[in-house]
């Protein structure tokens, strides 16, 4: 075991706050009780840091899937600071090669050398990555002022300042315990599930050739990113959850905030997009079994997908023109809610058709699993 591999500082950081957090927690609470202010700060503290990191750190910066009034700017670094996942400019390169050498050994936390190291293992490792690939970030002023004084921000946002909240209920250290070293442990773990749980737990309907994975409960403990799938097949989306009931607060917070101009310039993949995304990831699935099957069915099954392909693919050429059409309609000076009605009227008749090409897909996905030929 070569010892000089690993940064033992940073190992000795992520034993002891875990460590302090759980078991000073516990005994802490059994010898002096819980008020209801603890649970509380630890909560409220755990939802700002975590909505730092998604919505400020991730959407924000790294993938630039948004843009941001100056405030928004702010107050997204100081409470990303509150995670320590270290600087947006660090954050931010490390998470850009990740999406670029998915699935490869130069990933920074490659889920090739196993949960572990994608989870908890990269960090701990002793190397020196240069910060890279984040020359659009480098001229935030914002940006520049926390990574010099990133170390100062986060020591005071997460150990000080609970302990003085703790305080004005005459428990700093149960501030400092539950708003501090406990609230710290939840932010890091649920966050590294992202890069370990997400690669293994889950579904891949839009690229099943990634081991990044659609889990949706998983969403509820890293605030709207367990949809990793989605997320690597289409990173400048703003969104990560995209059904409207998805939990994704990180997209309703985009969202609200542009009702008042805090957030705009909103990227969003257009649903036929993600259509084709589906068709190619269930044909690439179906494809992968032709090995197994004799020349006869593979040839029915070819001339099936190709069929529905280029059914498809006329009803993309459609859509696109019809989407033109919309824009173009809302941008005019003359409003006709009659016309954009009727354009809105095509556009669920291409969704209800391209659907029909997806089901029509999925059977053919179904038979093969039962072992059925085609006739």
């Amino acid at each position: 075991m070569n010892l000089k591999k690993y940064n033992w500082w940073m190992i000795s950081a992520l034993t002891l706050i875990p460590t302090i957090g759980i078991f000073g927690t516990l005994s802490y609470g059994y010898n002096y009780g819980i008020v209801w202010q603890e649970p509380l700060l630890l909560i409220s503290g755990w939802w700002l840091a975590g909505m730092g990191i998604t919505f400020g750190y991730h959407r924000l910066f790294a993938h630039r899937s948004f843009n941001a009034h100056p405030i928004v700017q702010f107050i997204s670094v100081i409470l990303g600071s509150a995670a320590l996942q270290n600087s947006v400019l660090k954050w931010s390169s490390d998470h850009r090669i990740h999406h670029k050498k998915l699935d490869t050994y130069e990933d920074p936390y490659s889920i090739k050398k196993g949960f572990w190291y994608a989870h908890i293992g990269w960090i701990i490792e002793r190397k020196n990555i240069k910060i890279k690939g984040v020359n659009d970030l480098c001229n935030n002023k914002i940006l520049a002022w926390q990574h010099k004084h990133y170390f100062k921000i986060a020591i005071f946002i997460s150990f000080i300042l609970p302990m003085i909240i703790g305080a004005f209920y005459n428990r700093p250290l149960g501030g400092l315990l539950w708003g501090g070293f406990l609230r710290i442990t939840l932010v890091h773990h649920f966050t590294f599930f992202i890069n370990s749980l997400c690669h293994y737990v889950g579904k891949r309907p839009f690229d099943s050739a990634s081991t990044a994975r659609d889990s949706w409960w998983v969403a509820y403990f890293t605030f709207g990113e367990g949809f990793h799938n989605y997320h690597h097949k289409f990173q400048w989306d703003y969104r990560n959850g995209i059904a409207w009931y998805a939990f994704d607060p990180g997209k309703w917070a985009i969202k609200f905030l542009s009702w008042f101009g805090l957030t705009k310039d909103i990227r969003k993949v257009s649903e036929y997009n993600i259509m084709l995304a589906k068709l190619d990831s269930m044909k690439t699935i179906i494809q992968e079994q032709y090995s197994n099957m004799p020349v006869v069915l593979i040839k029915n099954y070819q001339d099936k997908i190709s069929s529905l392909q280029e059914g498809a693919n006329k009803i993309v050429k459609s859509w696109k023109e019809l989407e033109k059409e919309i824009i173009n309609h809302k941008k005019s000076k003359i409003k006709d809610n009659f016309q954009l009605a009727i354009l809105n009227q095509k556009r669920k008749l291409y969704r209800k058709e391209f659907a029909a090409v997806i089901n029509g897909t999925t059977i053919l996905m179904l038979s093969l699993k039962n072992g059925n030929s085609l006739v």
